[in-house]
């Protein structure tokens, strides 16, 4: 048998064990979204849209990066129980005063889009109130939630958000049979689904570092400064980079556009698992493979494409079938959705290329996407009409091209140079 088929067998376990738990909370979550799609009017899924995408954003900003140099200090000092208290209480004052600078322009840029995508000023406040909610609840407990991941809790952590999963969808389908759906419900549903995580989060973790009393300490505050000093640079850009074609299709386009994107991504979710399937299976095999490092690279890489490849084949000979997914408000947009299925999966496949070479530490030149970005960006309203669906997701490519030449420049370079050439 050969080496890497050896290697996938003996990862198929832990693989399938990890799939039954984050992925059933994210496949009831993707569930729920397609869902949404089909029964929020048109109007209300523009502003959903945006809503869901400043709440990915806010989440990443208002970390800034310290939950990196959070997992750094865990590491170090687990599983001493009082040092790991001091260790949460010096990442969460961290995040608060991180969220002062971070969370301001995302309620500004939140306004912004929500009125330029028709939302009445109550529709606005409501909605930037629950964004506030969102954030004091996801500061409670999605950075202390890695003290139980420590302590070989990660299951009791996927059960708790399946099961909120499955709640949330529970209430859409409730407010939608009761006809009470519109976007403020669904981002409520948002909103307590997060609310719901604090008290089984914080108990479970007071079992493990009790929190009252404990105070943080200089090194740990100084440490955790230095992460999001070096980091905040690259997420600022991993959300604009998330952010922008909403941006460009808000300002070029109408809500309409937004609301159509939204839902056609919405399809690309189906692939979520195949995404987790990489992450928890494939590159541990990169990882720890000690030759045929490039051909072992583009095998996995093939690998984890198969099943987008299906994806785009079946959406090409069968658009309605997959336009049916998000409801008849979208059914005319059959070149459209291969576009959305297409650029979904090359973004996958880019991110799985670029995740397998950074697994190895080859992350030199990954800087080198945020000059690629700019330049796309600029020249992008010359080539394409952003106005259009297909002109954001020809845009959306190039995405997937950047993040490909930046994996690939590291490869070549950690492959080919010889140690003594390289900077230090």
């Amino acid at each position: 048998m050969m080496a890497p088929t050896r290697k996938i067998l003996h990862h198929t376990p832990r693989a399938l064990t990890f799939l039954t738990g984050s992925a059933g909370a994210q496949g009831i979550a993707a569930l729920t979204g397609l869902f949404l799609a089909r029964w929020l009017s048109v109007p209300d899924y523009a502003l959903f849209t945006v809503m869901i995408t400043l709440i990915s954003a806010m989440n990443i900003l208002t970390k800034g990066g310290a939950h990196y140099g959070f997992a750094a200090i865990l590491g170090k000092v687990w599983p001493d129980r009082e040092r790991t208290a001091q260790a949460v209480v010096a990442v969460l004052q961290i995040r608060r005063k991180l969220s002062l600078w971070t969370l301001p322009p995302v309620l500004v840029v939140a306004g912004w889009l929500l009125h330029r995508n028709g939302a009445s000023s109550g529709e606005i406040i409501g909605l930037c109130t629950l964004l506030c909610v969102i954030w004091w609840a996801d500061m409670q407990t999605r950075l202390v939630d890695q003290v139980l991941f420590h302590a070989h809790q990660t299951t009791r952590v996927q059960l708790l958000d399946t099961s909120l999963a499955a709640l949330r969808l529970a209430g859409a389908v409730l407010l939608f049979l009761l006809n009470g759906l519109s976007v403020l419900p669904a981002i409520c549903l948002s909103a307590a689904t997060a609310l719901t995580r604090i008290p089984l989060i914080r108990k479970w973790v007071a079992k493990i570092a009790p929190l009252q009393g404990a105070t943080a300490r200089p090194e740990d505050i100084s440490a955790l400064k230095t992460s999001v000093k070096q980091q905040l640079p690259v997420e600022i850009y991993m959300v604009l980079q998330a952010q922008i074609i909403l941006v460009l299709l808000t300002f070029f386009g109408t809500g309409t556009e937004v609301a159509s994107f939204g839902a056609l991504g919405r399809i690309g979710q189906i692939l979520v698992p195949v995404t987790m399937f990489t992450t928890a299976f494939l590159i541990p095999i990169y990882t720890r493979a000690t030759g045929n490092l490039a051909t072992l690279l583009f095998g996995l890489t093939l690998l984890s494409a198969l099943p987008g490849l299906g994806f785009i084949v079946l959406t090409y000979l069968y658009p309605h079938a997959v336009l049916w997914l998000i409801g008849e408000n979208y059914a005319g947009l059959q070149t459209e959705v291969i576009w959305a299925v297409g650029v979904s999966v090359a973004m996958r496949l880019a991110t799985t290329y670029r995740n397998l070479v950074g697994s190895r530490g080859w992350i030199r030149f990954n800087i080198l996407q945020i000059p690629l970005f700019i330049l796309w960006v600029l020249a992008a309203p010359l080539l394409f009409d952003l106005s259009t669906l297909i002109g954001a997701f020809q845009l959306q490519l190039g995405f997937a091209v950047i993040i490909t030449i930046a994996a690939s420049v590291d490869f070549i370079f950690a492959r080919h140079i010889p140690p003594s050439a390289k900077p230090t």
